[in-house]
């Protein structure tokens, strides 16, 4: 019998302990649920469900086999007393729509616990290593102009094209004058972007431009191809995602002119495609 399991922990893609799904369908990397995450300070994470906050991670499907082998690694039984977490069915939420999974959370508090930044595990462990990360590009912040005005060109160095893949770009924020770019999950369907070495001074510049602290986008992690290599990256993601609507001229203008130097003809054509036909439905 096949189980939906929400991770979101040391379970997730390229943590510790993902050996254990290795062999489980992925149904989503972007899913996000209500709750709060804390850092128990032990490696590990613990969710509670005190919050109508927003916590993100993975949904799988598992079979009986992997459930178990699950419960034993959450010290879970079934029995409360004896639990180290405790298992529920919630509703979580991704760009495939909602499904009812299981998850894995704390009873109570944990006393002086800090929360997750962004209610991100996977962010957390990326931040925390010795090196910026490398960010990867798909809107206008390919556009070397804005970078160039607000005096931030030289906090980044282009490694060159990455590949998102399993990932589409809509314009599903909406601004005063027409839509702004997201990334959205999407089977058979690939994001090319630009790929940069940024310094600390550039995170603190995307995190204001992109909106990161009134809630706009929300700091993520992606697994880009790029050299023949697969690297977790750093980008930023729409947290509300509304219906599309096509962007300005001038916006569609930045993503033409900085994706051209590195950006595919074809995949450059498509994104003009894209406006085209939400203009027309306007």
């Amino acid at each position: 019998m096949g189980h939906f399991i929400f991770v979101y922990g040391t379970l997730r893609h390229n943590e510790r302990n993902h050996g254990l799904l290795k062999d489980s369908t992925l149904i989503s990397q972007q899913a996000w649920t209500a709750g709060r995450l804390i850092d128990t300070g032990h490696d590990y994470p613990a969710l509670l469900l005190d919050s109508d906050e927003l916590v993100y991670g993975e949904i799988y499907e598992v079979d009986d086999g992997v459930l178990a082998k699950v419960d034993e690694l959450e010290g879970y039984t079934g029995h409360p007393e004896n639990d180290h977490y405790q298992r529920t069915e919630r509703v979580v939420f991704s760009d495939f729509g909602e499904f009812n999974a299981l998850l894995y959370y704390y009873p109570k508090e944990v006393e002086n616990a800090p929360e997750v930044p962004y209610g991100d595990w996977r962010l957390k462990t990326l931040l925390d290593k010795k090196e910026t990360p490398l960010y990867f590009a798909y809107g206008s912040c390919m556009d070397h102009e804005r970078i160039d005005q607000a005096g931030m060109l030289d906090q980044f160095r282009t490694v060159g094209m990455g590949l998102l893949k399993n990932h589409e770009v809509r314009f599903t924020v909406h601004s005063h004058d027409g839509g702004r770019a997201d990334i959205v999950e999407a089977h058979e369907h690939g994001v090319e972007g630009i790929v940069y070495e940024i310094s600390e001074q550039a995170m603190d510049y995307l995190y204001e431009r992109e909106g990161v602290y009134i809630g706009k986008y929300r700091p993520a992690v992606i697994d880009v191809e790029i050299q023949d290599q697969i690297k977790p990256m750093l980008t930023f993601i729409v947290k509300e995602k509304l219906d599309e609507i096509a962007p300005p001229d001038h916006y569609l203008n930045e993503i033409i002119r900085g994706g051209r130097p590195h950006l595919t003809e074809s995949y450059l054509r498509k994104i003009e495609q894209r406006v085209n036909s939400l203009r027309v439905g306007e």
